[in-house]
C-alpha cells in the first residue's frame, strides 16, 4: 500500500503557500520549512472567503477588516513568504485567521487577524494562577525577545485580536537612512549599503525594538507581540474588525474641553516617551495618533465587557508607527522633537483650543523629572532590549528607565495648569 509521510505533506503545504518561492524548497536539503495541515487549511479557507470582495480601503485610510484577496500581492506586501509566516502564526496559536486589510499606507499594509487559542488559554491560566485575578503582571512575558525571532511558540495575544503589519518589499525607503545611521544601536550598519530587501527587514526590526521600549516604559502604544522578517504582529486596536480612528477622523465640536484633554494626553505621552523610553517619535502627527478606549490599550489580558468600568471606557490617545523613532542622543533628536511638537500644536490649534507655544512645549517634554534617582536608573542603558530576557531566571517586568513615582494624572494636572495661562 501507499505510505503517508506527514513530513513531506507539511513541506508540500509550505511550498504551496510560498508560490513561486516554493521551488527553493525542492532544491534545499532541509526540513526547516513546513506548515501543518491545520494552518494550511485555515489559510486556504480564509483565501477562498476573500475572493471576489472589493478592496475598498483608500491609501492611508482606515476601514473595517475587508476581505481583499489575501492570496494576491498588494503593493508587494502579501507575497509567498508572508503567507507562510502567517500560516505559522496560525499553527502556533497566535492568530486564528487573517481576515483582510484595515489600512494601506505607502510603506505597509495592516491586516486584521482573529486572536488565537494561545491568548485565550493564557488568560484562563492567569486567572487560575491568581484565583480569578487579572494576571496583569504577565503582560511583558511575550515581549522578551528584542528581535522577535524564534519566540513564536511563547507568544499569545492576551485574548485580543491581532494587527498584522506587513512592510512592502517593493517600497524604496529613500531618506530613511538618517533615522538609522545616526542611531547608536545601529552604528555598525549603514542603511544605504543594505540591499532593498535588507532595508525593509531592518526597518521592521527597528519599529519592533522601539515599540518594545515604549511599551515597557508605559507609553500608550499597541503591544508588540512578534516580528519575522518584514512582518510585525501587534495588538489590534479596535472592535469587531473596525480599527480605532486616527485623531484626525474624530468629529468633535471645535473648542471642546475634550480636545484639550486629548492634547494634554498627547504631550504627556511624548514626555513619557522621552524620559522613560528615551526615544523621540520623529514623525508624530494626526495620522499616527489613534483614539481608543483605555481598556484596549491597557496592559495585561483582555477585560471583558461585563468587567469594564467607566474608567476603562474613557478615551485616550495611542501613538503608532515607530519605525523612524530615534534615541534622545541622536544628532537630530532635538530638531525632530521640535518638528513633532509643532505639528501636534498646529493640529490642535485648528480644533479651537489653547496649546503651548513650541518652545514651552519642548521645555515641558524635556524638563527633568525631579523625583528620579539618576544614579540608580542610570544614563547609559540604551541597548537593554538586545538581551534575551527569556534566558534569564529572574523575571524582570520593569524597563530600566522607568521613573519611580511617575504619574500620568499628575503630569496631566501640571500641563493643564500651564495651559490656563496660555494664549492661542
Amino acid at each position: 500500500g501507499i505510505c503517508f509521510d506527514p513530513e513531506l505533506k507539511h513541506r508540500s503545504n509550505a511550498a504551496d503557500l510560498l508560490g513561486s518561492h516554493g521551488a527553493k524548497l525542492k532544491v534545499a536539503e532541509t526540513n526547516s520549512v513546513a506548515v501543518s495541515d491545520r494552518a494550511y487549511n485555515a489559510f486556504k479557507r480564509a483565501e477562498s472567503r476573500q475572493s471576489g470582495f472589493k478592496k475598498g480601503v483608500a491609501k492611508q485610510g482606515h476601514g473595517r477588516a475587508e476581505d481583499a484577496g489575501a492570496g494576491k500581492t498588494r503593493g508587494g506586501a502579501m507575497d509567498g513568504n508572508v503567507r507562510m509566516h502567517i500560516a505559522a502564526a496560525i499553527n502556533a496559536g497566535l492568530i486564528d485567521r487573517c481576515n483582510g486589510v484595515v489600512k494601506e499606507g505607502k510603506e505597509a499594509m495592516v491586516y486584521h487577524a482573529d486572536g488565537g487559542w494561545k491568548g485565550r488559554r493564557s488568560r484562563q491560566q492567569a486567572e487560575d494562577d491568581d484565583g480569578g485575578g487579572g494576571g496583569a503582571e504577565d503582560e511583558i512575558s511575550s515581549v522578551v525577545h528584542y528581535s522577535g525571532e524564534g519566540a513564536l511558540d511563547t507568544v499569545g495575544s492576551d485574548g485580543y485580536d491581532v494587527a498584522v503589519k506587513v512592510f512592502k518589499r517593493m517600497t524604496e525607503f529613500k531618506g530613511r537612512g538618517t533615522y538609522v545611521d545616526g542611531d547608536s544601536r545601529y552604528h555598525k550598519q549603514k542603511f544605504k549599503t543594505n540591499d532593498q530587501r535588507d532595508q525593509v527587514v531592518l526597518w521592521t526590526e527597528k519599529e519592533y525594538r522601539n515599540l518594545i521600549r515604549a511599551y515597557r516604559a508605559g507609553v500608550p502604544v499597541p503591544k508588540p507581540l512578534y516580528r519575522k522578517e518584514n512582518i510585525l504582529f501587534l495588538r489590534f486596536l479596535g472592535e469587531n474588525g473596525w480599527p480605532s480612528p486616527q485623531i484626525k477622523e474624530i468629529d468633535m465640536k471645535k473648542g471642546s474641553k475634550k480636545w484639550t484633554t486629548l492634547y494634554a494626553q498627547t504631550l504627556v505621552a511624548v514626555r513619557r516617551l522621552y524620559h522613560c523610553a528615551r526615544l523621540i517619535h520623529a514623525d508624530l502627527s494626526e495620522y499616527n495618533i489613534l483614539i481608543c478606549p483605555t481598556w484596549q490599550a491597557s496592559h495585561g489580558h483582555l477585560i471583558t465587557s461585563d468587567e469594564r468600568t467607566a474608567d476603562d471606557e474613557t478615551l485616550q490617545v495611542v501613538l503608532i508607527d515607530f519605525g523612524q523613532s530615534v534615541e534622545i542622543g541622536h544628532p537630530s533628536a532635538a530638531k525632530w522633537l521640535g518638528r513633532d511638537l509643532s505639528t501636534v500644536r498646529d493640529f490642535f490649534v485648528k480644533q479651537g483650543i489653547k496649546a503651548l507655544p513650541n518652545e514651552d512645549a519642548e521645555r515641558y517634554v524635556t524638563d527633568p523629572f525631579e523625583e528620579v534617582d539618576d544614579a540608580e536608573n542610570g544614563e547609559t542603558g540604551i541597548n537593554e532590549m538586545e538581551v534575551d530576557l527569556a534566558k534569564t531566571k529572574e523575571k524582570d517586568n520593569n524597563w530600566r528607565h522607568t521613573k519611580r513615582g511617575w504619574d500620568d494624572k499628575k503630569e496631566m494636572e501640571i500641563l493643564l495648569e500651564k495651559l490656563k495661562g496660555t494664549s492661542r
